[in-house]
């Protein structure tokens, strides 16, 4: 795989891409944000999750993306690098975005999230916030796009059957709304010229 044509086709991709805007949103969904931060360590490109603390809260335990809920008129965008810079360090200037996903309706917690995908240097600085983040995970691009560590389950949720994803990463797997963002962003990545290249595919 080519790291720097990864990042490259990736942008392109997600620029040319129509994006899917959901319609209004219900009574009570509050727009919200989350930084997909890629980065490359020893040449290969990897994924930046974070595990949230255990607690009394909504995601409590869960292995996420920085970002949270959007405050007055701020944009997709600035809501995700200011969330980022909050919970784990990260300076907006050091970030570069590479694009949007689509819109995702969280279940449980309401929230409507708009995704920024986006690359960051490393090794880097980074200052986990403890209220915030028990811990953060580095995961490889590959380790991801590897089909044996997905699996579906059934889950009851606000009065319907939904399935549920979930990726074993390690001890915490990537489930739930993290998840859902996942999967879309394989996809994407999937098709690029650069990973049919890597894998001999025409």
């Amino acid at each position: 795989m080519n790291r720097l044509a990864l990042f490259a086709e990736l942008s392109a991709a997600l620029s040319a891409r129509e994006r899917a805007i959901l319609g209004p949103p219900e009574p009570g969904v509050r727009p919200a944000s989350v930084l997909v931060p890629f980065y490359e360590e020893a040449g290969a490109p990897h994924l930046l999750f974070l595990k949230r603390p255990q607690g009394e809260y909504r995601h409590a335990g869960q292995v996420a993306f920085p970002g949270g809920k959007r405050e007055g008129r701020e944009t997709a965008l600035a809501c995700a690098l200011r969330e980022a810079h909050e919970e784990v360090g990260l300076e907006a200037k050091d970030v570069e975005v590479l694009g949007e996903l689509d819109e995702y309706d969280t279940v449980v917690t309401s929230f409507r999230v708009t995704p920024i995908v986006a690359r960051i240097p490393f090794p880097y600085p980074l200052r986990p916030d403890p209220r915030e983040v028990e811990k953060l995970l580095y995961v490889p691009l590959s380790k991801l796009l590897d089909p044996r560590i997905f699996r579906e389950e059934k889950r009851e949720a606000s009065g319907r059957t939904w399935k549920i994803g979930f990726y074993d990463i390690g001890p915490d797997p990537v489930w739930g709304v993290t998840a859902g963002m996942l999967g879309p962003l394989l996809e994407i990545v999937r098709a690029l010229p650069c990973m049919a290249a890597a894998t001999g595919a025409a």
